[in-house]
């Protein structure tokens, strides 16, 4: 008897660090997926809590799931990356480890791409939940109250011709986009190995020269607020990245850099503001 052997359409990148309260949550919310011909790779960058042991866990429980425990901690960005140059199916998608999805995020978004050549990537309006909803001045909302079905976008589409993205980047300065459902050719692509502050910026501007970024008009990611970026968590990633003297004193200097190199002296100029 012949059995049809289903490859992965989708490689799930999951970079964890100390996510022992939050990652059950966001495992199962995989696991639950209507699309289940899917990778999920786990790079742990050094926990110091039981994050690990809760990985494996469930690498033990579903074949789909592949734990890799790093030697040493290399900071966010070098564990991005790495997931997502790990990735040999034609989707890749990064999800934070205080961050979930509904059970059609993977299905509803890459039903747009395969139906949207044009499309790069895609991605759902989210719905942030947790304590620091504050820091977003989002008005009538009660501290730490979940922001569900309202009518201020998250996440905005980024479309039209090169410069009209980088406006539109510009202008709203909060890329969540970062957490789409990419093609992975594309991305990697994208992909810049010199680490600095702002590089998932850097990563977005590459990569939509390749095409569009598609946003649903319905929530189906939920996105913890602790874990977005705040004057807190900068100094953090700061104290985290090893970035060397330079580019934690002059954090956005390298990225200023990269712009100009990348983006040309007009377009550099024109946006210099941002």
């Amino acid at each position: 008897m012949n059995f049809e052997i289903i490859e992965p359409i989708i490689t799930i990148g999951l970079p964890s660090y100390n996510g022992e309260k939050t990652i059950r949550r966001t495992i199962e919310s995989i696991l639950a997926q209507t699309v289940t011909n899917f990778k999920l790779i786990i790079s742990d960058d050094k926990s110091t809590d039981s994050t690990p042991q809760i990985c494996r866990e469930y690498e033990k429980k579903d074949k789909r799931i592949k734990f890799i425990q790093k030697n040493k901690n290399e900071g966010w960005i070098k564990n991005f990356s790495f997931l997502a140059k790990k990735s040999n199916t034609k989707y890749f998608v990064w999800i934070a480890n205080d961050d979930y999805w509904d059970k059609q995020f993977i299905e509803k978004n890459i039903n747009f791409l395969e139906t949207n050549p044009k499309t790069v990537g895609s991605i759902s309006n989210i719905n942030l939940i947790g304590q620091n909803i504050k820091n977003h001045e989002i008005e009538g909302k009660e501290e730490g109250a979940e922001i569900k079905n309202s009518k201020f976008k998250f996440v905005r589409p980024i479309e039209g011709t090169y410069d009209e993205k980088i406006r539109n980047i510009v202008e709203f300065n909060w890329i969540i986009n970062f957490y789409s459902i990419f093609r992975t050719k594309e991305l990697q692509v994208s992909l810049i190995d010199n680490v600095f502050v702002s590089w998932d910026f850097a990563i977005i501007l590459n990569i939509i020269k390749f095409g569009d970024l598609h946003v649903l008009d319905e929530i189906l990611a939920h996105r913890d607020t602790e874990g977005v970026t705040s004057k807190k968590s900068i100094i953090n990633i700061l104290k985290t990245q090893k970035l060397g003297w330079f580019k934690t004193y002059f954090p956005y200097v390298p990225f200023s850099i990269w712009c100009l190199k990348n983006l040309g002296v007009k377009k550099f100029l024109k946006h210099f503001s941002f």
